[in-house]
């Protein structure tokens, strides 16, 4: 079972998604909010496994409520769904804690697959934007003692939103193969969710 609330100034979007989880046996919708500031006691009271995060709440980007929500519930995954396919807002949530990123055109019918493959592989990154945030730093010194070449690749496709069976696929290797290295690479750098992976990965300027 997925246990997931959310926090977004429309009711009508709570609404869709409680109706959306009522068709699903393996998801259960725990509670919603339109204030940022009642986020917190919502999550307390919820339990929560996934927070689905409206990018933009009011005038404000909640950046800054994600990585407050993600230091204070370090169990909580964040997935941030936003109007908006900007790739400099997508690395900003990821660097705020978020696990995923979702456009709000996405077809309610695709939630709950999202939200089945954030929990199974960590990560979910929308495939129409994901792609730009991949560009080659000029100046990758920091490179290969963070990341072996195959490590790096990896990466790169954990950014575009592949799971651990396409990853495999596009490198001739098995899901299996796939998963030793993430794993390696989660406990060499101390993290704990792919999506930090790629945030690290950011901060070495080997995406950008």
């Amino acid at each position: 079972m997925i246990r997931f609330c959310v926090v977004d100034d429309h009711e009508i979007v709570h609404d869709g998604l409680r109706a959306m989880a009522a068709r699903e046996d393996d998801l259960e919708f725990t509670g919603a909010t339109t204030s940022p500031a009642d986020a917190p006691a919502l999550i307390e009271r919820a339990g929560p496994d996934v927070l689905l995060l409206d990018l933009r709440l009011g005038e404000e980007n909640s950046t800054d409520l994600c990585a407050e929500l993600t230091r204070r519930f370090p169990e909580l995954t964040v997935l941030v769904f936003s109007a908006y396919g900007n790739a400099e807002l997508l690395s900003q949530a990821i660097r705020a804690g978020a696990a995923g990123y979702v456009l709000k055109d996405t077809s309610t019918a695709r939630i709950p697959d999202i939200l089945r493959e954030l929990r199974r592989n960590g990560s979910y990154f929308d495939p129409r934007i994901a792609g730009r945030l991949l560009r080659r730093s000029a100046s990758p010194s920091a490179t290969p003692e963070a990341f072996g070449e195959r490590e790096l690749e990896i990466v790169r496709r954990i950014a575009r939103g592949e799971n651990n069976h396409e990853i495999g696929e596009r490198l001739h290797i098995s899901p299996h193969t796939v998963k030793f290295h993430v794993t390696t690479m989660l406990r060499r750098h101390e993290l704990r969710r792919r999506a930090e992976l790629v945030r690290l990965a950011m901060e070495l300027h080997v995406l950008d």
